[in-house]
């Protein structure tokens, strides 16, 4: 074989030069753009996690406002008047099992334990006046003065 039969190594392997250049410069080009789109995920994902936070502290600062605008919600004045017949009730009951109706002393013994039923009852809720009872503690306040006692408070 003579020389000029023999293929041309240099060119061939000029070419595969080439070919790894060219290679590399795609993988150079495709990293550049994994690591782009690496960025912006990590970028959008802080974004949506302040977002999330956010959402997150104004979620609590509407429970506070939904609960201070049920703390200050009083009773209605159907509210008042079942209370009040509850109380009306509840002491006209506890003076028949002390009194009989025909005593002298049964109506001012019913004013006597319906003074002491409202008055113990703003304590346990705090009020100054019963109509200040939070409408959330309107059962509550039914049940305490269905249990009243008068020997607990004395």
């Amino acid at each position: 074989m003579s020389l000029a039969e023999q293929p041309d190594f240099l060119s061939i392997v000029e070419k595969q030069m080439q070919m790894t250049e060219s290679q590399g410069a795609s993988i150079r080009a495709l990293i550049e753009g994994i690591r782009r789109v690496h960025s912006d995920v990590t970028e959008k994902a802080e974004k949506a996690q302040e977002q999330a936070e956010k959402t997150q502290e104004q979620v609590e600062e509407m429970q506070i406002m939904v609960q201070e605008v049920r703390d200050s919600i009083t009773l209605t004045d159907a509210e008042c008047f079942q209370l009040q017949y509850a109380v009306r009730t509840k002491s006209n009951e506890l003076t028949k099992d002390r009194f009989k109706d025909s005593d002298e002393k049964f109506n001012v013994m019913v004013g006597r334990h319906r003074r002491m039923i409202w008055s113990k009852l703003k304590d346990h809720f705090s009020v100054a006046k019963y109509s200040h009872i939070r409408r959330m503690d309107f059962s509550d306040a039914l049940e305490f003065v269905q249990n009243f006692h008068p020997e607990d408070y004395i």
